[in-house]
């Protein structure tokens, strides 16, 4: 497998359990990224010739679900990430282009530790290359208040054992979606 379709397989793990988390908490789930309107054209958007352009910068950078809170009647986009690591690492550059195009979405850290899902509001968050999931972030329950500690700590265990089957993989080092 590629590193393009090898990353692009580790993240779409992770993407499915945050949205089956999410819908079995209640919520109304909708892929939303560019991995899934634009599958056709994903590996063309990344070419030198359009990488460069805004258009195609917004597109690769979409976040990958739409949450849907019926109760509040609220929505939010969401961009899952995992990390093997407790600090996860950023480009700034990425982080920017966040803000710049995703301010008001909501990143979703997958993280092999304690709570290991944690949320922020990307408004939220300063562009720096490392986060404290502790400081930075809270916990995805705080932020999704209909998310069940039981599911949380099923899911949890689940994430873990994937995250450490990747880490075993030597292919792996981290996972940015």
């Amino acid at each position: 497998m590629s590193d393009f379709h090898d990353t692009l397989f580790k993240g779409n793990i992770f993407k499915e359990l945050i949205k089956i988390l999410f819908d079995k908490s209640g919520y109304l789930v909708i892929p939303y990224g560019y991995e899934n309107p634009f599958s056709n054209i994903k590996k063309k958007l990344s070419q030198k010739h359009a990488r460069d352009s805004l258009t195609a910068l917004r597109i690769r950078s979409s976040p990958d679900l739409l949450v849907y809170d019926e109760q509040t009647e609220d929505a939010k986009l969401v961009e899952v990430k995992m990390s093997s690591y407790p600090t996860p690492r950023f480009k700034q550059a990425q982080i920017e282009t966040y803000k710049q195009f995703w301010n008001d979405a909501v990143l979703v850290m997958v993280l092999p530790f304690e709570n290991v899902f944690y949320a922020q509001e990307i408004a939220k968050l300063g562009i720096k290359e490392q986060y404290d999931p502790k400081t930075d972030f809270k916990r995805i329950q705080e932020m999704f208040t209909r998310i069940k500690a039981e599911d949380l700590r099923n899911y949890g265990t689940i994430a873990c054992s994937l995250i450490k089957a990747m880490k075993s993989n030597p292919v792996e080092a981290e996972h940015q979606s």
